[in-house]
């Protein structure tokens, strides 16, 4: 076997390209699962948005649901006052004849 002898002023060197290595390898690494992660979120924002938009008409179709109940109720309340004043007026009546 041929023995390999390296300079000892090289060393430095070889440590650098190495380390430069690993370096470059780990960043390739991150950049890979950081790409990965983006796409994930990127999901999960889409599918919050299309949730808050469905949600947005369920609100929207409610408060109008409310609007129509509460003007209901107005409308039912006025009924009722001129219903209570006719009969107020009949009672009257009815008793001004029994006098």
């Amino acid at each position: 076997m041929a023995d390999l002898k390296i300079p000892s002023n090289l060393l430095p060197v070889g440590v650098l390209v190495v380390s430069m290595a690993v370096a470059w390898g780990s960043t390739q690494f991150a950049v890979a699962d950081n790409a990965k992660e983006t796409a994930r979120i990127e999901k999960i924002v889409i599918e919050t948005s299309k949730k808050q938009q469905e949600t947005n008409r369920s609100l929207a179709i409610t408060e109008t649901k409310v609007a129509a109940i509460v003007e209901s109720l107005a409308r039912q309340e006025k009924i009722q006052e001129k219903t209570n004043d006719q009969i107020q007026a009949l009672v009257q009546v009815l008793l001004s004849q029994q006098q």
